[in-house]
């Protein structure tokens, strides 16, 4: 468990001290929208806290892809790509709307595709619910399943995305929800391995603050 904290300080550290550098480079360069009648704020910021994020949890992961602990999780190189193929692409089309403010429907359709990334690329995909046990038989419904629900949640979180902190929260409880999950889920199915893909991702975002409290902290340094 000690390692996993400092996987996560990895990613928490990054994050905080990439957000202050591109804060600064942003203010310097005007690289920032213009303020929106639904903005709270009333001084142009520099929205590219989400690229700080980023490369934290990337960094965190290149970090734990070199210990021992986590070579099982790292087994399956397709997954971990998928994972940061759709990342990248949400990621850059968020930074794109901040400056160019993009139709609803280019985001919808870039969504969908990272979606559709994880399972196409990865393998990841839903293959039961929490229904009773349900088994999703068709591999098309199982890809449309996995896509609805990624999309969803990506949703869900950009309609709470209006005050300082409050997608941070969050998303810290969400993601300690999901390791604790796919921890005890884990040690059922495999006793000798603690941590699946799911579990380092959520560690990291969430251990010691992770990303989401590092982004925090940079947007209170206003990016």
């Amino acid at each position: 468990m000690i390692i996993t904290l400092l996987v996560a300080l990895c990613s928490a550290v990054v994050t905080f001290a990439l957000s202050i550098v591109l804060w600064r480079v942003g203010m310097r360069y005007r690289l920032y929208p213009k303020i929106r009648e639904r903005d709270v704020h009333t001084r142009p910021t520099p929205r590219l806290g989400g690229i700080a994020m980023f490369i934290g949890v990337l960094a965190a992961l290149g970090v734990a892809s070199r210990i021992p602990f986590f070579h099982i999780v790292f087994a399956f190189q397709n997954q971990v790509l998928a994972v940061v193929l759709a990342a990248a692409l949400i990621v850059t089309v968020g930074v794109l709307d901040d400056f160019f403010d993009l139709d609803w429907s280019t985001k919808l359709i870039a969504q969908v595709l990272a979606a559709g990334l994880l399972p196409l690329v990865g393998g990841l995909q839903i293959v039961s619910l929490p229904i009773g046990g349900l088994t999703v038989g068709s591999t098309w419904m199982s890809l449309a399943i996995t896509i609805f629900g990624v999309v969803a949640v990506m949703n869900a979180i950009n309609f709470i995305d209006g005050l300082d902190g409050l997608v941070a929260g969050v998303a810290l409880i969400a993601n300690g929800t999901f390791l604790v999950y796919t921890y005890l889920l884990q040690r059922e199915i495999s006793p000798q391995n603690y941590f699946s893909l799911a579990g380092v991702i959520a560690a990291i975002l969430v251990l010691l603050a992770g990303a989401p409290l590092g982004g925090y902290g940079g947007r209170r340094s206003r990016v």
